[in-house]
Parts: C-alpha cells; structure tokens; sequence
C-alpha cells in the first residue's frame, strides 16, 4: 500500500523496478483518482492496481471496464457503506472481470468482521486476498462473541463464525462496547 506516495507515474515505475522484485500489485501509488497516471504505472511495470481511495462508490467500476485485468478493487463494508452496497460492488466488480480484495479498517469488532464474510463470500472466484477478523489480536476486548479472529498461520475457520444463526451468527455484549480500544499505550 503506497497511500499515494509518488506523485508521477515514472517515479513510481522507477523506484518499483528499482526494488528488483516482480510486484504482483501495488495499493494506490498515485494521488486518489490518477486513473491514467495508475494505467501508466501498471503498463511500465506490469504490476496490477489496487484502488481503495479511487473506489468509493461502485459507479467509479464502469471506468476501469476497458482493462479490468490492470485492476484490484478494494472493498470494505466500511468504506462502502454498509454490506448491501459492498454486496453489489463486489458483484459488480466480478462482472467486469475486475479482481477484488475484501479489506478491514483496524481494529473493526467481530461484528464489521462478520459482515467482511459474507462480501468474502459473495466476490467467489473474483476474491484474491482479505484481509481482518484481527479479533483480539488488536483490541483489549470484543463486542461481540464468539470473536472471529484468524488463528495460526492466518487462517479462519469460518465453520465456527456462526453461518446461517440469527445476527450473523453474533451475540452482541452491549455492556462492553464502553471498553472497546486498541491495543497498544
């Protein structure tokens, strides 16, 4: 993730080659909506594009319609604004033939986790990564359980996330949502 780092294309493809290594994407190198300038990058370096603050509204796909094989959606139910419409950027994405990744924001409880699953679900062979269920490994304590958290080796056991229960498969522990913070100092 280069959060719009560079601020040409050519520094950009420049300083990827220099790393020596075949880059299989990079996240947003450019200013937000250098869609040209990304298309710059991707053709010098034959990287793949993640647009995450390019993609906020699923109307911006039908720009990328043309080479979807350049580019990587980033999708979170939280930037999206909610699951039905991550739901249809995901679907709408997959028609295009565009990849997608399923992201988090850290420090998301179980219950935006679980609402990530079913947009996992949803993006079928379209899904290259995602990313979350960070659980407790980034928060004191949940609002919800069971946590859904990865385990070794960053695998989630989605047997256990509660598929098909009321509220997600969630009990929602009302009490703690004061005590909801990070990790850290």
């Amino acid at each position: 993730d280069a959060n719009n780092l560079w601020t040409s294309a050519d520094e950009c493809a420049s300083h990827l080659a220099a790393l020596g290594r075949d880059i299989y994407a990079v996240e947003e190198p450019l200013r937000a909506d250098d869609l040209d300038g990304f298309r710059r990058v991707a053709d010098v370096t034959g990287t793949r594009i993640v647009l995450d603050e390019s993609l906020l509204r699923i109307e911006q796909l039908d720009a990328l319609a043309d080479d979807p094989q350049r580019w990587i959606a980033n999708i979170r139910v939280s930037k999206m604004g909610g699951v039905l419409r991550s739901l249809e950027t995901a679907t709408r994405a997959a028609d295009l033939g565009i990849a997608v990744i399923v992201g988090c924001q850290v420090g998301e409880t179980s219950i935006l986790a679980r609402a990530g699953l079913a947009v996992i679900q949803s993006a079928g062979p379209s899904l290259v990564a995602a990313e979350g269920a960070f659980g407790t490994h980034l928060l004191h304590r949940d609002l919800a359980s069971p946590t859904i958290m990865f385990g070794p080796g960053g695998v989630l056991a989605v047997d256990s996330a509660g598929w098909g229960s009321k509220g997600y498969g969630l009990e929602v522990d009302e009490s703690s949502a004061g005590d909801l913070r990070p990790l850290g100092p």
